[in-house]
């Protein structure tokens, strides 16, 4: 049980591993759908490594918040698809939501991991060498 716990502790707290692992082993079988197949998991984690990450670097909640931020993105791209097109096809719709959060999802994942990383070592050079 412990092995199982660190694989996902791992995968969550760096979903890019999971994303290359998923793509080689697609890559053989799917040849072009494998970034489609890891890119889908990985959204996946993306939704659990987010709050993790924000409540690891400065201890607030944002399970909600990204929940929130998901469905108004949904709605958001549902009008702009509905005004482009009048008929909505529900599978495509949702492929390209699910498309759309996954890259969202690693533009907060790369900005949180900066911005953690220059907290962290600004608090580190502040307290070891501030005034």
């Amino acid at each position: 049980m412990i092995i199982i716990q660190t694989i996902g502790a791992v995968f969550i707290f760096a979903p890019f591993i999971a994303f290359i692992l998923i793509f080689l082993a697609a890559r053989k079988a799917l040849h072009r759908k494998a970034f489609a197949v890891a890119a889908d998991f990985t959204t996946l984690l993306l939704f659990f490594a987010i709050p993790v990450m924000i409540y690891a670097v400065w201890n607030y909640k944002a399970s909600v918040l990204i929940v929130f931020i998901a469905i108004l993105l949904a709605i958001g791209f549902l009008v702009v698809e509905w005004k482009s097109t009048k008929e909505i096809n529900i599978p495509a719709f949702l492929r390209k939501t699910w498309r759309m959060y996954f890259l969202v999802l690693t533009f907060a994942y790369f900005v949180i991991w900066m911005a953690g990383f220059f907290y962290t070592v600004s608090g580190f050079l502040l307290d070891n060498y501030g005034a």
